[in-house]
């Protein structure tokens, strides 16, 4: 063990929570030793803001201790949430429990320290209770291996590589990487993550062992979708670079283990297409979000359809058929029907949206298209696919005259009050509408309602008087046939459907 005097600097609330667990600790019989785990130290050690803490104890129960420990807090007058229980896992290990609360505005977990053996599966077969070097060796990466001894308050480096490895920015694993990785293969997928977020160079026998086809499968096969779900979504958020990490996930061909379509009975392989243009469209995003004014536009959901751009174009049919997108971030990856609903918008939108429009109600209607929604994330993402389609690798004056197109289209909007004004509602709605033309409830009330709509963003400062009689006098002249003629054809109904049913079901029992 190497004991570091690098300088922690404890913030009030947190020297508060400190003090108080070291005086409990010390109290007990015999006294517990109480170490700060993981990323609070590595945070801190960078400087970065953390409040959630786990806090790692030399006796099994670390519900046990905090629920004692809340409870001594509460004696001196101390804020705290109630107490979480979860059982360790698996079955032999239940005496390992977890403890969660929330203390003086800090989250924190209170668990035991570890040793793991790992069987055919990322969950642990058995949980001891261990030392502190065997819990530094069973993370992920010695730089997530510190702790802060709470009553020292020195660093401690049980691997004697983490001090070292954070301060040079080493991706390293405590143990040898393919050990590491076979005991728990979602820690591939979080190597890159770090590596991504705090910019560490990934040591080369690492890499290698990323690389390796067998840890490749494991990552298919030993780890749930959901949390590669899980690991995806972070590496997504435009703080954490995610370019970066993209880069780094093609750079160890680990694109396929990561994104494909579910396996169907007609096709019981997952697949996954070719990966180049994922990161293709990771650098030219990447280019897009430095120039005005894109820039503040840029969220995770463009950063993970530029990660999933290959399979734009294809479809999946599961229960029923849908974008190949969809069913990769729905189906596979498990993730949320917010994100799943706004990367499929961006696929859909591609058609709709062009560049070139000028008239005031052609462009509003297509920024209130519910795919084009939010307009300014799809306005991204067509500049985006718009240079993919020409791009080699080096931004050139192609993409500056596709960008320059773009952005002359968003100041065509913006000059033309368009952001307010698709957000308006209608000078008439439905039933304003009926009652004015005599109509019932129905499909031509809606024809109707977007042709007001298009009439309202080609006259910004109409009345609803005005409105009112333009459209009477539409009904009177042509617009009646011509709204008529654009409802969808009428299906057929009543007797006729519960016909066939019957002859239908006559043939089956001739069967």
């Amino acid at each position: 063990m190497i004991l570091s005097e690098h300088s922690i600097k404890l913030n009030p609330t947190e020297a508060q929570f400190v003090a108080l667990l070291d005086d409990f600790a010390g109290r007990q019989d015999p006294p517990v030793e109480c170490r700060i785990a993981g990323g609070w130290v590595r945070d801190k050690l960078l400087n970065l803001p953390s409040s959630d803490l786990d806090v790692a104890l030399n006796i099994p129960s670390g519900w046990a201790f905090a629920t004692e420990f809340v409870d001594y807090l509460h004696a001196k007058g101390v804020h705290t949430g109630s107490v979480g229980r979860v059982a360790a896992n698996p079955e032999q290990s239940k005496h390992l429990e977890t403890g969660t609360t929330t203390i003086l505005g800090l989250d924190c977990d209170f668990v035991g320290l570890r040793s793991e053996s790992y069987a055919d599966s990322r969950i642990p077969h058995l949980v001891e209770l261990g030392t502190p070097l065997d819990d530094a060796l069973r993370r992920d990466l010695t730089i997530n291996s510190l702790f802060y001894n709470v009553h020292t308050h020195l660093v401690e480096d049980h691997t004697r590589l983490g001090l070292e490895d954070l301060s040079a920015r080493i991706a390293r694993t405590p143990l040898p990487p393919r050990q590491t990785f076979f005991d728990d293969p979602l820690r591939v997928l979080r190597c890159v993550r770090f590596a991504a977020r705090f910019g560490l160079e990934i040591e080369e026998g690492v890499a290698e062992a990323a690389r390796d086809p067998e840890i490749q499968a494991a990552v298919k096969t030993k780890v749930s979708r959901e949390r590669i779900g899980i690991e995806i979504g972070k590496m997504m958020s435009p703080s954490k670079d995610p370019l970066r990490a993209l880069t780094l996930i093609d750079q160890l061909h680990l694109h396929s283990s990561i994104f494909t379509i579910p396996p169907t009975p007609a096709c019981p392989v997952p697949v996954s297409p070719p990966r180049e243009d994922s990161l293709r469209s990771a650098q030219i995003l990447s280019h897009v979000s430095q120039r005005k004014p894109f820039a503040e536009w840029i969220d995770s959901h463009l950063w993970l359809a530029a990660a999933l751009e290959p399979f734009r174009g294809s479809t999946w049919k599961g229960k029923r058929e849908m974008h190949a997108v969809s069913a990769v971030i729905s189906e596979d990856l498990k993730l949320s029907n917010e994100v799943n609903d706004a990367v499929t918008h961006l696929v859909d939108m591609l058609p709709i949206l062009n560049p070139l429009a000028t008239g005031r109600s052609e462009i509003g209607v297509v920024l209130q298209h519910p795919s084009v929604i939010p307009w300014q994330r799809s306005v991204v993402w067509g500049t985006v696919t718009e240079i993919l389609g020409q791009w080699n690798g080096d931004w050139n004056d192609q993409a500056d005259k596709i960008v320059t197109k773009w952005a002359e289209f968003v100041r065509r909007i913006e000059q033309l009050g368009l952001p307010d004004a698709i957000n308006r509602p209608l000078l008439l709605d439905g039933k304003e509408i009926g009652t004015l033309l005599e109509l019932r409830p129905g499909p031509i009330v809606g024809v109707i309602r977007a042709a007001v709509n298009a009439w309202q963003l080609d006259h910004p400062d109409a009345t609803v008087d005005e409105c009112a009689a333009w459209l009477k006098g539409r009904w009177e002249g042509q617009g009646r046939a011509e709204w008529e003629a654009a409802l969808p054809p009428v299906q057929m109904k009543g007797k006729q459907s519960k016909a066939k049913q019957k002859d239908a079901k006559a043939e089956k029992r001739k069967r």
